[in-house]
């Protein structure tokens, strides 16, 4: 016999994001802290990175606050759209913050504002990897 799946818990999805927070934080010092002393390009990479990492901690708040709404069986088709309305606002969010990025932040780096978007990405499937 199979198993049912374990239920997600708000609480636990509200500590993988405190937590990724915290990741967030120390990851903006640390390229403070790397652009000042090392590279010396007058904060355009820490600016960048930061930009680009707390782009992927907000999309993800978006996503979790779409996820949360409804609960409980009997709201079941509620949760699945709602599952698919957050992934479609993520997504529109990151194109749409990507593009305001570009147009509006100079100067940039490019690779460092990637850099940091894919950092929490990362981090943030660690996290839900690790709470398993």
């Amino acid at each position: 016999m199979t198993k049912p799946a374990h239920r997600t818990q708000k609480d636990t999805i509200v500590r993988s994001l405190k937590r990724e927070l915290w990741i967030l934080f120390i990851l903006i010092a640390l390229a403070i802290v790397l652009d000042t002393v090392w590279l010396n390009t007058q904060w355009t990479v820490a600016k960048s990175f930061a930009i680009g990492a707390l782009l992927g901690f907000v999309t993800h708040l978006v996503f979790a606050s779409f996820m949360f709404k409804h609960n409980g069986y009997r709201a079941r088709q509620h949760i699945v759209t709602q599952l698919y309305r957050g992934q479609m606002v993520k997504w529109l969010l990151t194109v749409v913050g990507f593009a305001a990025i570009f147009i509006m932040v100079k100067p940039l780096s490019a690779p460092a504002l990637f850099f940091g978007f894919i950092v929490m990405q990362l981090s943030h499937s660690l996290l839900l990897w690790q709470r398993h």
